[in-house]
């Protein structure tokens, strides 16, 4: 059984799960371990020939029995760690910095990726991964590295991408919440999983992605490339500029809604 111990605290280290998770599983194996070792180790009753033998067999149906119990429980926290690790939301944040974080089914951080340099900059001053997706949020928002691109002629657009329709909702609300203490304007976006791919494939973010596109409607002479380099608050002035409806004000106020391009429109757009 030492072996077999041995060899679960060590498949034991390369699953990422809470601390308590592994901890109960780990007790419940020793616990298992210890039961079969005291029926090993304790005298054998008095007992006629044949049920000597009978007792004999039992050992190695008892080290099994552990064996498989401490199996099970692997499997069942490898699938936790599984659980865990993968992302079931991914919120996409573009102001100039533009991050991408991935957040798990527990509402925790799991991934923050730079979508360009400004992005690398930001994710090395805050860690966001291992926090909840709230204070994740606030944490970056709030931090000196994000102060710049908070101003008041700032534009911060939020994009949430979910199979997960209550997960997406509470993370919207949650992003909501956030921009409405925010100086600067913002608006958080329901956004399809195809919007998003396509602007992981223009190397942009999902924000940013779908200003360009407007941008672009609006004025065909505009490329893709050319709204790689601008900001969000200078995507959103030029089509303000070319938009009548951008220009008058747009939705304003918090838990306004407009769908289509993608997904819904949530938060603040006061102009």
């Amino acid at each position: 059984m030492i072996d077999l111990e041995t060899r679960v605290r060590q498949a034991f280290d390369d699953v990422t799960v809470p601390d308590d998770v592994k901890h109960r599983a780990l007790t419940y194996i020793a616990s298992v371990a210890e039961k079969a070792e005291t029926v090993e180790t304790s005298p054998a009753e008095p007992a006629p020939a044949p049920r000597k033998r009978a007792r004999g067999r039992m050992l190695p149906l008892r080290r099994a029995v552990a064996a498989l119990a401490a199996c099970l429980v692997l499997a069942v926290v490898g699938f936790g760690g599984f659980a865990y690790a993968q992302p079931t939301t991914y919120v996409g944040i573009d102001v100039n910095p533009s991050i991408e974080l991935g957040v798990n089914r527990f509402g925790i951080v799991v991934q923050a990726e730079a979508l360009n340099s400004d992005g690398e900059t930001l994710l090395d001053a805050v860690s966001l991964t291992g926090r909840g997706y709230a204070e994740a949020l606030n944490l970056l928002t709030q931090s000196e590295a994000f102060s710049p691109y908070a101003q008041e002629d700032s534009y911060v657009e939020i994009s949430v991408t979910s199979d997960d329709d209550r997960q997406a909702e509470a993370i919207r609300r949650q992003s909501d919440e956030c921009l409405s203490a925010l100086p600067c304007r913002g608006s958080c976006h329901a956004v399809d999983e195809g919007t998003r791919e396509a602007a992981t494939s223009a190397g942009m973010g999902v924000g940013r992605y779908r200003a360009a596109l407007e941008l672009m409607e609006l004025d065909p002479s505009v490329t893709l490339e050319e709204c790689a380099s601008l900001s969000m608050h200078e995507l959103r002035e030029r089509i303000a500029v070319l938009s009548p409806d951008e220009a008058e004000g747009g939705d304003t106020g918090n838990g306004q809604h407009r769908h289509g391009g993608g997904g819904g429109r949530h938060g603040k757009e006061s102009r």
